[in-house]
């Protein structure tokens, strides 16, 4: 009798770890072999937003231009940039900047954002990312416990540095639905999820 129930009690414990395992979604790290990439276009670009419903009338364009965010006196000159928000909240940016250094450094920047969390104890998911000079990616899924401020950070996002393209995929939410609308935009464009 006492077998019996410890054997329930142990299929109990793996069915819950296979259960919240498998509906998070986390069951291995990504890694990327970046020169199997294709370099896309903006073209592209507007094509894989298309197929998950961001029509090209919702994009917003820049030409020619140079830009900084709020936080940083960097400007980053641009040929084009295209951003765009979907009904679920998600970001998805295209970036060709006029050489592969100032790609880089806007890589960089975006990648500030999660060096501190790739291996940081109050953090619960996978990452993969891999830098180089002309290269380099950041895939992450899981969750930032912030246990100051008493809140957590939901991530589900892919950064991709090609030469002097960046392009960025960042889900609103920890959602599935949320999260795959993420996955399928990122597959049309032919590139790895998180």
């Amino acid at each position: 009798m006492i077998i019996s129930r410890l054997k329930a009690a142990g299929a109990l414990v793996i069915a819950a770890t296979v259960l919240f395992t498998g509906c998070a979604g986390i069951t291995h790290e990504p890694k990327v072999d970046m020169s199997t990439l294709k370099q896309v276009d903006d073209e592209d670009f507007i094509k894989a937003l298309g197929a998950i419903g961001i029509d090209e009338s919702d994009v917003d364009e820049m030409l020619d231009t140079s830009f900084s965010f709020n936080d940083d006196d960097t400007d980053f000159e641009v040929t084009i940039n295209l951003d765009a928000v979907s009904d679920n909240g998600n970001q998805y940016s295209f970036t060709q900047c006029v050489d592969e250094e100032t790609a880089k450094a806007l890589f960089d920047y975006y990648y500030a954002d999660y060096d501190g969390i790739f291996d940081n104890k109050d953090f619960s998911g996978i990452s993969s990312h891999e830098v180089g000079s002309n290269t380099a990616y950041v895939l992450i899924d899981g969750r930032y416990d912030d246990k100051v401020e008493n809140t957590y950070t939901p991530y589900h996002d892919a950064i991709y540095l090609l030469g002097d393209t960046v392009i960025v995929a960042i889900a609103s939410d920890y959602d599935l639905s949320i999260e795959k609308e993420v996955n399928d935009f990122l597959d049309a464009l032919g590139y790895p999820h998180p």
